[in-house]
């Protein structure tokens, strides 16, 4: 039997050790969006992110990568807290199919926090807060 050569060896390790945030969406935002399991993504903050622009990671996600149409409900899993792909100190959980994950859908006219369990928009919506990344350097 032939002996494997080293770097064919250290292509295999690399290759298996590398963490779940290799594979991540990048959304235009710069955000990373992992998957969490069939029915929930998770989008990855760093620090100086707004909530909505957790929004705009989803929203992305949505449209861009897996190409659903623009108006999508996407819900809201978790608030800001420790993901769960990655470790990060703050990431979003949604979802687009609230019974699934045993989330009820936010039905308050009026919300406080846009990151409130259950809280939901439409790709369209959530897309839209992309805005501030996508004209950030134009002057009116």
């Amino acid at each position: 039997m032939k002996p494997v050569p080293k770097f064919l060896a250290v292509i295999a390790v690399l290759s298996v050790a590398l963490p779940t945030s290799a594979l991540a969406f990048r959304a235009i935002n710069t955000l990373d969006v992992n998957k969490v399991d069939k029915n929930v993504f998770e989008v990855v903050g760093r620090p100086g992110v707004i909530k909505d622009d957790y929004w705009c990671g989803a929203g992305d996600y949505l449209r861009r990568e897996l190409q659903l149409p623009w108006k999508t409900k996407i819900y809201v899993v978790s608030g800001i807290g420790r993901g769960v792909t990655t470790g990060a100190r703050s990431a979003v959980q949604f979802t687009l199919n609230p019974e699934a994950v045993g989330i009820t859908p936010y039905e308050a006219s009026w919300v406080g926090d846009v990151l409130t369990v259950g809280y939901a928009r439409s790709v369209t919506a959530a897309f839209h807060h992309c805005d501030r990344r996508l004209f950030s350097n134009i002057w009116f």
